[in-house]
């Protein structure tokens, strides 16, 4: 079974809770009304799909304060519980796949399956219900960096935080398989860095296509291909029976990304069938010759096209990885810049700075804090490219996105402020930028150096930086 929260573990949550509730109310008390608004007509995107407008309220008790993010079937908000004033992430979905009975019944499935799991290292349901003819699920709002974010970011990672990732995710996998429930979409973008209470950890997230314990699955959903091709087990692309050793294929294709910086093999739905008649993939040490042989061979061996020549069981996998030794290192994600020691590297003002072997790497000038928002970019040249963003500060931000603008390009961006949720736009430049491989989709990031920005922008990001930074 998976572990529950010890009640000590519950009180320090609620603390950080009560906390989030500070920064956010303290902060927009002083930003006010005097942030520079986006003219009408001029917000972000939402691919017309209508959005659910700041200020409304949920079931009769969420009040909805701004967009997190949008997926194809689904879009996640930031709300407050009206009694409590506790700051929520709720689900909902888009569009027509608002009225599909599979989907509804999938983002309820969702719920049970969070709640059947219940562990520190898995994102935390709070409720599900029915507004009107809208189904919701919300759970708890994390603040943090999604290790999808980090990769575009960054490239790759090192092997002793790719470790220290692994064994958290293991051990969510444990608790998750124990209840009788499988991932089927373990990937970077559904893992969450966030802080906790003895350092960084990490949390799996989105069990929007999980498959419940037999007596609790929706019929309709269980024999239905589900997954992300680049991320799928053999016989998940296959369509056979899964059980726990097919999560653990799709952790190791995201341990051998963040090693390597890209998938063993790119590509849709055909190249995840071509690759599933293959009798091997590329080993680990043949493409990252800095990392240990003990991690090589522990994703080596989660990548075997044969369930029986995998680990049998999560719990298996985390023996192997406590018995290497590499996971005893902390992961600091949170706090470091972002590109890696050998990576070409920017100053925010956008003068290329190299970093000589054996130097440490330049820091930001001014103070970040972790933010998520849906974002736009206008390029002067015309290009419009829509993204997210996983940090601010009142220098700039970094923007995460399908595709790259190239060094010293002027755009203006538009986004919502932390706290109040106010959209706002402002001129920035292109400080510095990395574009993925084509074959890695969603890859690309760049930061910007926000240019002349208004005055109450400025003061509103630096009191919200200023804030997290002192009560982090």
């Amino acid at each position: 079974m998976g572990h529950r929260i010890p009640d000590a573990r519950a009180s320090v949550r609620e603390l950080h809770r009560a906390r989030r509730a500070r920064v956010r109310s303290r902060t927009a008390a002083a930003a006010g009304s005097s942030t520079l608004h986006i003219p009408e007509g001029e917000g972000l995107p939402c691919g017309g799909v209508e959005d659910l407008e700041p200020g409304l309220i949920i079931d009769d008790r969420y009040e909805v304060r701004r967009l997190l993010g949008r997926g194809g079937m689904s879009a996640i908000y930031e709300v407050a519980h009206r009694y409590t004033t506790r700051h929520l992430a709720l689900k909902v979905l888009n569009g027509a796949y608002a009225s599909h009975s599979i989907a509804r019944r999938q983002l309820l499935d969702e719920a049970r399956a969070l709640g059947a799991v219940r562990h520190p290292y898995v994102i935390e349901v709070h409720d599900a219900g029915f507004d009107g003819s809208r189904v919701y699920v919300v759970t708890e709002l994390l603040e943090g960096r999604s290790l999808d974010g980090l990769l575009a970011a960054r490239g790759r990672l090192g092997w002793s935080a790719v470790a220290r990732v692994a064994r958290h995710v293991t051990i969510a996998l444990a608790a998750t398989h124990g209840v009788g429930v499988l991932h089927r979409d373990v990937k970077p973008s559904n893992v969450m860095i966030v802080r906790g209470v003895q350092g960084e950890l990490s949390k799996l997230l989105d069990f929007g296509v999980a498959a419940l314990p037999k007596g609790a699955a929706d019929p309709a959903m269980a024999d239905m291909l589900v997954g992300t091709p680049e991320y799928m087990s053999p016989e998940q692309v296959r369509g056979d029976a899964l059980d726990a050793r097919s999560d653990l294929y799709s952790l190791g294709i995201a341990l051998f990304e963040c090693l390597h910086g890209e998938v063993p093999m790119p590509g849709g739905l055909d190249v995840a069938q071509r690759r599933a008649v293959l009798p091997s993939l590329p080993s680990v040490s043949s493409v990252c010759g800095d990392v240990p042989r003990s991690l090589a061979d522990i994703v080596d061996r989660l990548l075997h096209p044969v369930p029986a020549f995998r680990f049998p069981s999560a719990r298996s996998l985390l023996d192997a990885l406590d018995a290497s030794g590499l996971c005893r290192t902390p992961t600091r994600f949170l706090d470091d810049d972002e590109a890696q020691p050998e990576a070409r590297r920017q100053t925010m003002s956008g003068a290329r700075v190299g970093t000589p072997a054996g130097e440490e790497p330049p820091k930001r000038r001014s103070v970040r804090a972790y933010y998520q928002t849906p974002l736009r970019v206008v390029a002067e040249g015309g290009a419009v490219i829509d993204g997210r963003s996983e940090d601010i500060s009142i220098g700039g931000m970094l923007v995460i996105a399908g595709a790259a603008l190239p060094e010293g390009e002027r755009v203006v961006v538009r986004f919502a402020l932390p706290t109040s949720g106010n959209l706002v736009q402002c001129s920035a430049v292109v400080g510095w930028s990395r574009q993925r491989a084509a074959t890695q989709r969603g890859r690309a990031a760049f930061g910007l150096e926000f240019v002349d920005a208004p005055e109450a922008l400025i003061e509103a990001i630096r009191r919200y930086t200023e804030l997290m930074q002192r009560e982090g």
